[in-house]
């Protein structure tokens, strides 16, 4: 299990990073922000994630079409494209 941050830019696009950054180092502005569990389902090549809490230096907390958004884009963007099952360092049960 990973807990990460993530921020929801004016695009609807997320941007994801460490826990040990403040979402207002990532980025000024945004949608939807708060933190993040991914999960990375091997057997089945897809990601899935959790949303919860809140940004207190971006006064923004997490919706409800947080988990969707954040899904999808991964699901769509990566993929396919790269085999995470073979990535090192990264524990994604």
């Amino acid at each position: 299990m990973n807990i990460l941050k993530y921020i929801i830019n004016e695009e609807n696009i997320p941007i994801i990073f460490s826990e040990k950054l403040s979402h207002q180092e990532i980025l000024q502005t945004g949608i939807a922000a708060g933190y993040l569990i991914l999960y990375y389902e091997v057997e089945s090549n897809v990601f899935s994630v959790k949303c919860f809490g809140q940004s207190t230096t971006l006064n923004l907390s997490s919706t409800d079409q947080d988990e969707a958004i954040i899904t999808t884009y991964l699901n769509s963007k990566f993929i396919n494209r790269v085999d995470f099952s073979e990535l090192l360092g990264l524990d994604f049960s």
